[in-house]
Parts: C-alpha cells; sequence; structure tokens
C-alpha cells in the first residue's frame, strides 16, 4: 500500500532555467491505528522523493516545497538542486523546522508537499544514427550538422557558428573539421573560457560561463521540434547572434533561422516563425524608421519628401540610410499621402479614397463589395502520394468503467503514387512495395513508414475507412504521447475530419461517400473480385492468435449488431461455412487485405471520376465531400460577379459609419437645434476632399466621431502603440492618432470649425446622462440591419410543456426540422449579385 497520493500534476515554466518543468502535489495518506507517527511519516516522504525523481538524469534539477493552509509564518522550501544532490535528512529537517514553527499538530490531512523538476539539456556525442532530429538537421540547409564522438558538440558548434558570423576565410575547414581545426578551436575555446565539459555533456552552467566569455556575441540556443518559439537558453549580451539547435543531449548550428525552421520570415526579437509580413506585428521595430529596436518618442521631425514625422533626430537619420543592400532608403520606400493622410509603400498603387481588398486582391473604392471568385488553379496531382490503410484490433482489455481497449495488433495499407497510380504493379520504382502489412508495433511501424516514405513527395494522404472516429485516433494518440510533433487538426466533436503533420495529411473515406464499405463495390462498380468478407472479431484475442480450426462459434461475428437485411445473408452464409478451416494468421491478414483493397479502388475510382468531370482531386484539394463539390463549382461553373460575399458588418447604411457615432450626431441636433448632415439620413459629406461624419453648411461646422480603435485613442489604447495592427500592417496606434490630428488640423486650417469626441467620452455620456438615455430609447433610431447569416443557425429547440407524463396509451411527440441548410443551398433560390439598396 502506497502512503501517498497525487493531488495535482501540472506543466510549469521555470523562470530560472527558462524551462518547462513538472509539478508534482502530493498528500500522505492517514496513519493507521498502531503506527507510529513520526516513523509513518518519514517513510511516506522517502517515497514521495522517490516518485518524484523518477526518470530524473543526476543532472537535472528538483525543487521541493512544504505547504499547508494552517501555516502562519508562510510555506517551506527547498531551493532547486541537482537530483544527485537531493538529501532525504534536509528536506526532513526542512519539513520538521517549518512544521514546528507554524502549528501546534502534526496531522497529514492539512499538509502537501510539492515536487518541482526540470530536465536540463546535456550536450555530449550522437544519439541514435537514425532519428527525426538528425534526419531534419540534416535536411535543411540552414543547420549545420557537428558530427562528433566525444562530448564536445556544444564549444564544437559555438566554433562553426562564430566562424560563419565573421565570415571566416576558413569557415568551411572549421565546418568539417578538416585537418581537425575545428576540434582544436573547440578544444581552445573552452580552455580560454575556463569551462570544463562533464562526462554527460555541456548545459545550462556551461552555456553561461561560454556567453561570459564570448561578450561580444549573443548566444542563443532553440529547442527542436518547437520551429524556433522554443528557446532553451538566450544569453544577455548584445552583438551577433550565435544561434544552436538542441535535442536529446545534441547540439547543432544554425546559420539560417528562416532555413532551419522552414519559414520565409523569422522574428528574432519575438521567435516567432511567419510566411507573410502580415503574419506577425511585433513592437521591437521603431514604426517609423522601421530599426530596431524602437527609437523613443523626442521632438518629433517632418520630413518633406515622405511627408511622414519622426521620433527625434537619430529616427529622422536612420530612415534617410541606404537599405544594408544599398538600394533604397526607407524614405524612398515608405511615404504619406498629401491629400489622404494615407501611409503607402512604393510600388503599391495609390488612388485617393480607395482601399486594399483582400479577397478580390486588388485597390477598390472605399464602398466596394466583394464577390466569390471562380477557383482558376489546377489541382496538383505531381508529387503525390496516396496510403490506403485499415486496422484490426484485440478487445481484451477491460477499463475501470466498464468499456473495453481497442489494442491494434495489425496493420495493413497500400500506396499509390503520381507514376504507379494508373498501373498494375507489385513493387512501384519511386514509392516501393505497394502492399505492405505490420504486425509487431502496429502504429509505431506505421508511423515510421509515413516518416520515412513522405521525403520522396510534396504531400502523403492518408485515407482511412472512418478514420475519424476509430484508426486516426490510434495515430493522434501516437503522435501525442510519443513524438514532438504539433498536428493541425480540424475536428467535429472528437472526430477528426482532418489531421495534417508536416506534408502527410490524414483523412476519412467516410467524409466523401457516406456508406458501408461493403457497399462500396457495388456503388462504385468495381466488380465481383471486391466483395467484404465476413470476421469473427471478438475472436481476435492473444489466446487464439494461433487457432487453426472449424469457423469460430456463432457469437464471435456480433450478429446481433448486423442488419436485418444483411443478417440474414449472413447467417445462410455461416451455416454453409461453418465446418470450414479457419486460420487466424492467414484468414485476419487476408480479411485486412480485402478491405484496403476495396477501399483503394473506391477511393482511386472516385478521385479518377471527379477529375474527369470536374477537373478537382478531391483528397488533395478538399476534406469532405462538401467542400469538393464547392471546388468543382468554382471551377467550373462559377461566374465572375455572382455570388456577393456578405461583408463582415452585413450591409448597411451608404457610408460604414457606426450606430453609436449616429446617436452622438441625433444628440446634437436636438441639443443644439441645427440639422447636421450624416450617415444617417443618406451619405456623408465631403469637405475640401476629406470625407467627415458631421457637416452644418450653414455655420460652417464639422463634427467628428473618433472611434477608440480606428483613431488611436490614447486613453484606451495605452500599451503596444507601436505594434503594427492585425488588420493594417502597415499602421500603428500611433499613427492613427498622428493621421487624426493632422487630419483635423487641416480642415481648421480650411477656416472650419470642428467638434470632437471620443468613442470612449461618449460612451461614459450614455451611462451618466439621464436626459441622453431617454432620448436614444424613444427616438425612432433606425434599426440594426439584418445579418443574413442569422437565418441559417441550427441546433434551435423550444419544447411546449416543460414536464409532461405519459399516460397509458398516450403519447409524446416532437417535431423536427431535419437538415434545413442543405435543403436550402440545393432548392432555395439566392439573389444573384449584391443588394443595390435595402430600406
Amino acid at each position: 500500500m502506497e502512503k501517498f497520493f497525487i493531488v495535482k500534476e501540472a506543466l510549469k515554466k521555470v523562470k530560472r532555467f527558462n524551462l518547462t518543468g513538472r509539478t508534482l502535489e502530493f498528500k500522505i495518506n492517514p496513519i493507521p491505528t498502531g503506527k507510529e507517527p513520526v516513523s509513518w511519516i518519514k517513510e511516506a516522504i522517502n517515497e514521495v522523493i522517490q516518485r518524484g525523481t523518477d526518470g530524473l538524469a543526476p543532472e537535472d534539477q528538483v525543487g521541493f516545497s512544504f505547504c499547508s493552509k494552517e501555516f502562519k509564518r508562510g510555506d517551506g522550501w527547498i531551493r532547486f538542486r541537482p537530483v544527485k544532490e537531493v538529501s532525504r535528512d534536509d528536506i526532513w529537517d526542512m519539513i520538521s523546522g517549518v512544521y514546528q514553527s507554524n502549528s501546534t499538530g502534526f496531522s497529514t490531512e492539512t499538509f502537501c508537499l510539492g515536487v518541482t523538476s526540470v530536465k536540463m539539456p546535456a550536450g555530449k556525442g550522437r544519439g541514435r544514427l537514425y532519428n527525426s532530429f538528425d534526419e531534419e538537421c540534416n535536411m535543411r540547409r540552414g543547420i549545420i550538422v557537428i558530427n562528433n564522438k566525444d562530448n564536445m558538440c556544444l564549444p564544437r558548434a559555438l566554433v562553426v557558428a562564430i566562424a560563419y558570423v565573421n565570415k571566416d576565410k576558413d569557415q568551411t575547414k572549421v565546418r568539417r573539421d578538416i585537418g581537425k581545426i575545428q576540434t582544436q578551436q573547440a578544444i581552445q575555446l573552452c580552455t580560454s573560457a575556463g569551462v570544463v565539459i562533464p562526462e554527460e555533456g555541456a548545459g545550462i552552467p556551461e552555456l553561461q560561463q561560454f556567453q561570459q566569455h564570448l561578450h561580444q556575441y549573443k548566444i542563443v540556443v532553440y529547442g527542436y521540434g518547437g520551429k524556433g518559439r522554443e528557446v532553451i537558453f538566450s544569453g544577455s549580451r548584445k552583438g551577433p547572434k550565435l544561434n544552436l539547435i538542441y535535442h536529446e543531449g545534441h547540439y547543432n548550428a544554425i546559420t539560417s533561422l528562416t532555413a532551419a525552421f522552414v519559414c520565409v520570415y523569422f522574428c528574432e526579437e519575438c521567435h516567432v516563425p511567419y510566411d507573410h509580413k502580415g503574419d506577425h506585428r511585433c513592437g521591437g521595430t521603431c514604426p517609423c524608421c522601421q530599426q530596431s529596436p524602437s527609437c523613443p518618442q523626442g521632438i518629433k521631425i517632418r520630413c518633406d519628401s515622405c511627408k511622414r514625422s519622426f521620433r527625434g533626430q537619430e529616427c529622422f537619420d536612420n530612415h534617410k540610410k541606404l537599405h544594408s543592400l544599398g538600394k533604397s532608403t526607407v524614405c524612398d520606400k515608405i511615404t504619406r499621402c498629401d491629400d489622404c493622410l494615407k501611409t503607402l509603400k512604393s510600388g503599391r498603387k495609390h488612388v485617393c479614397g480607395e482601399k486594399y481588398c483582400k479577397v478580390c486582391m486588388s485597390h477598390v473604392p472605399q464602398d466596394h463589395l466583394c464577390f466569390m471568385h471562380p477557383d482558376t488553379r489546377k489541382p496538383e496531382l505531381k508529387e503525390t502520394l496516396f496510403v490506403f490503410y485499415d486496422l484490426e484490433t484485440r478487445q481484451e482489455k477491460v477499463l475501470d468503467d466498464g468499456s473495453v481497449l481497442h489494442e491494434p495488433n495489425l496493420c495493413v495499407l497500400s500506396t499509390r503514387c503520381d507514376v504507379c497510380i494508373s498501373e498494375k504493379l507489385y513493387f512501384c520504382q519511386k514509392c516501393g512495395f505497394r502492399l505492405i502489412v505490420h504486425r509487431e508495433d502496429v502504429i509505431g511501424s506505421f508511423m515510421k513508414y509515413l516518416t520515412e516514405v513522405r521525403k520522396k513527395f510534396k504531400q502523403v494522404i492518408v485515407i482511412a475507412h472512418n478514420g475519424k472516429a476509430f484508426d486516426h485516433q490510434f495515430i493522434l494518440n501516437y503522435i501525442l504521447v510519443n513524438t514532438d510533433l504539433n498536428p493541425e487538426l480540424i475536428m467535429r466533436g472528437t472526430k477528426i475530419i482532418s489531421m495534417k503533420m508536416e506534408n502527410v495529411k490524414f483523412l476519412d473515406s467516410l467524409n466523401y461517400f457516406p456508406m458501408a464499405l461493403s457497399k462500396l463495390p457495388k456503388a462504385f462498380g468495381l466488380g465481383d473480385g471486391f466483395k467484404k468478407a465476413y470476421f469473427p472479431h471478438l475472436f481476435n484475442t492473444i489466446d487464439n492468435s494461433n487457432y487453426v480450426g472449424p469457423l469460430p462459434p456463432l457469437e464471435f461475428y456480433s450478429p446481433d449488431n448486423i442488419k436485418p437485411e444483411e443478417r440474414d445473408k449472413f447467417l445462410e452464409w455461416y451455416e454453409a461455412h461453418k465446418q470450414d478451416e479457419f486460420n487466424m494468421q492467414r484468414d485476419l491478414v487476408e480479411y485486412c487485405i480485402s478491405d484496403v483493397e476495396i477501399l483503394t479502388a473506391a477511393c482511386l475510382k472516385f478521385r479518377e471520376q471527379l477529375l474527369d468531370t470536374g477537373n478537382v482531386c478531391p483528397f488533395t484539394e478538399a476534406c469532405t465531400i462538401a467542400s469538393a463539390c464547392n471546388k468543382v463549382y468554382r471551377r467550373n461553373f462559377l461566374q465572375p460577379n455572382t455570388i456577393g460575399i456578405i461583408p463582415r458588418g452585413g450591409y448597411r447604411w451608404k457610408d460604414n459609419q457606426s450606430k453609436i457615432a449616429i446617436q452622438w450626431l441625433l444628440w446634437l441636433e436636438r441639443t443644439r437645434e441645427i440639422n447636421i448632415l450624416h450617415a444617417g439620413k443618406g451619405k456623408e459629406s465631403v469637405v475640401h476632399g476629406v470625407k467627415v461624419d458631421g457637416f452644418c453648411p450653414n455655420i460652417k461646422e464639422i463634427f467628428e466621431f473618433h472611434g477608440c480603435y480606428f483613431h488611436g485613442c490614447e486613453k484606451c489604447f495605452r500599451q503596444g502603440r507601436d505594434v503594427p495592427l492585425h488588420d493594417n500592417q502597415d499602421e500603428t496606434m500611433n499613427s492613427r492618432r498622428e493621421s487624426t490630428n493632422i487630419r483635423m488640423e487641416r480642415l481648421r486650417d480650411f477656416g472650419y470649425t470642428i467638434t470632437e469626441i471620443w468613442e470612449c467620452e461618449f460612451r461614459k455620456m450614455l451611462k451618466d446622462n439621464g436626459e441622453l438615455k431617454t432620448f436614444l430609447e424613444n427616438h425612432a433610431f433606425p434599426p440594426n440591419p439584418l445579418n443574413p447569416r442569422d437565418c441559417f443557425y441550427g441546433g434551435r429547440t423550444g419544447n411546449t410543456v416543460e414536464y409532461y407524463k405519459c399516460k397509458a396509451g398516450g403519447k409524446i411527440k416532437y417535431v423536427d426540422v431535419c437538415s434545413l441548410y442543405p435543403w436550402v443551398c440545393k432548392r432555395g433560390k439566392f439573389p444573384p449579385r449584391t443588394p443595390l439598396d435595402i430600406c
């Protein structure tokens, strides 16, 4: 009997090491009657220490805490120390000392022990010769693999990185260790830095020593599997960066972060990879001069060339400097339009009053409405491998809740690549054997095959029938438990619609043709050569694995779970063949092969038909039959400017003015007894080329309602004011505020009086001003426009009676409108184009 139980287990960021650790919280079980309390608790604490340090290496760090709700003087704790230095006596002394100073009794019900452990990186020699880390590092041109047989991979990686950063004329020799130059420089680095590499390899202490010695550089160590987001060590120094990658005891050098982490851009400030400039917003770069770090606010200086303002002389000078390639300056690249005050980038077409539409991918008028675009692309058919597979499982292990655990004991897969997809072959020169059987370590062997074969192709499509609820679940569990991969999932509840890792995508054929596997041969006209057999799944046990004899008893086929129309056929078949020889090893494989062959033939037939009729590959371009049909329609039948895309805010007034702004203008009309032209009455006025929220021409007064987000309110948005905005990477909160100020100054220069209010100020008025609230509640204000998307929401239920007890002979009825959305999509009429006017 264990003397403790685990209350909580969680991952925790340990700032001291900049690593993620594991925290275990224990409670001691009550002391049995007749046991000596102190001895019992000592033994229990020893067991807790043993449990908390299980699986840790001697150099891993561990810390202990001792807490109780009865403690008045604080909890007790022991600082992090290597596992090899943990002393049970020290822990007992800490516990007894804290308890004596805080409490009067010793009860196991009131205190708990916490153990936090951190696995420390320790780099030495090579790990397994063939593993995903080695394979990926060899494949990435931005990583230099350190091939060593000693424990010096860290200093070797550092001298390689230094040679690359300094563009050393001997960097090739250093990289390849020609003439042992890499070895010599690594030893020299250790000597000059005073670092002795432990036998188990270098870790955080050695990295800190090297960083202190290499003060002119900044050492950054990335963890493998995080795509650059996981930083194990980052030196505090400034200067050229020595980037390394670490995994399971080995360091390699990084020469290109974008190549190493497979991205177009990499932000070294935030450690974030991204592929498009608009995908990452960083506050580490000055929005004015584009230099890093961001320039401090100073006296503003305006540039007459680009019409932009800068934060001081240094910021101004920076924007005039040539780019590192010597071709242009920031002043040449970024300007501000004198008329509409928009920030522009060179090379982009600009017309005042237009905006760039991300849907249409062109510059369009402000009141532009988008349309769904025809798909003009061609399906990607080359460099593609299709893998069709099926799993057979045993059902022997009964769980605590009474359910039975499925454990795979067979995997059969069939492959087709772009070379052999239309050929009848046993072996393909590109994808290898087309039929593969895995009997041992079924899921592990299958995943190992996929990780190997995926290197030969741009994309690998893996398909199983009902994979979303069965086969793919085993794959997902394996990925999460045994690998560092982070799959991209599209789920429907707990069912996997699509699962992607790197260039491998898992799909379910049931999402394309929702019918039993046995129905596929007839549905696709595959002929009599394809017929699903019967198999006694419940007979698939370890004890029966070598069974040879007549067919197993009827109950092992689960006849009660077979549909009535099929059950009669099965019983007739069983009666005719029950004395036939049944060989578990042979028949299990043959049954699984038969299923995979049916699946392969049906999927390829479906793919061929859709390519011939619609020029769409359903598996590489879609993940369900609905998305495949949408692709067929857009590629073959959709005419330009036919189906309008409803704007995110719906169809509103002619000018996209907010309801709250109109409320303010209506209130001003009432309190000041004037007539204001605004969007609620028709459209906004344009004064000297500038569109304004409200305008009273009789008194030459302009009214401006500043939305806090769109105009850069300094009260509401105090943090991150220099961070590029997600909806416009060319703008920040500060730049929006600056544009607003310039716009107001220009209108004043023309002699107009301007009345302004910020959104946050008017919202406060709505709370505090009772007269204003009463006015708006009683005003015939135009209602919010209807959102057409609302009519397609489902899942609505309405019971007419809360509770009803059915009497003898009575019935309880309900009305169910089934599948209204697809019915409307198929049979309903949709208006073409976009509405011209909505009342």
